[in-house]
């Protein structure tokens, strides 16, 4: 008997403190309702105009392909650039970077196939030239000759 007194003694005040606490939280809900209240408050997010005009401006213009019969010149494809930044080797496998990013053996960057060799990093394409990178240099598949990123003048021997 005290036991069941106890609890309605003690679940009481709870009951009446929720109550208070809901119906708080219910009342600036309805206040806000209405549009003079909702415009005094900052706002979050953009409205749908504005995300439109927004995903707008992220989208390129598409213009008319050569093919097309369009009055343009041709816009030429660009040629991607190989730089390689830094080379690891280990016992579980070796890493380089290209372009930033961390490659494996065997991944691909641009269509190209990584291979990590003891001295530099070499990029396979079928029916393309391979491309031989040592640490610090720069090639494409249009230039013949690697280069290097620091002009060979820049280091003085003492």
């Amino acid at each position: 008997m005290k036991n069941a007194v106890r609890t309605v003694i003690t679940a009481a005040p709870a009951c009446v403190l929720a109550t208070a606490a809901w119906a708080a939280s219910a009342a600036p809900q309805d206040s806000l309702a209405t549009g003079d209240a909702a415009q005094a408050w900052p706002r979050l997010f953009y409205n749908a105009a504005q995300r439109q005009a927004i995903e707008k401006a992220r989208i390129p213009l598409v213009s008319e392909s050569p093919t097309e019969g369009g009055n343009g010149p041709a816009v030429p494809a660009i040629d991607p650039r190989f730089v390689l930044q830094g080379m690891a080797q280990g016992r579980r496998g070796a890493s380089a970077w290209i372009n930033g990013e961390m490659l494996g053996q065997g991944e691909t960057i641009a269509g190209r196939t990584v291979q990590i060799e003891p001295q530099g990093v070499r990029l396979r394409q079928a029916g393309q030239p391979d491309i031989v990178l040592r640490p610090g240099q720069q090639g494409s598949t249009n230039d013949s000759a690697v280069q290097d990123l620091v002009p060979p003048d820049s280091f003085h021997k003492k």
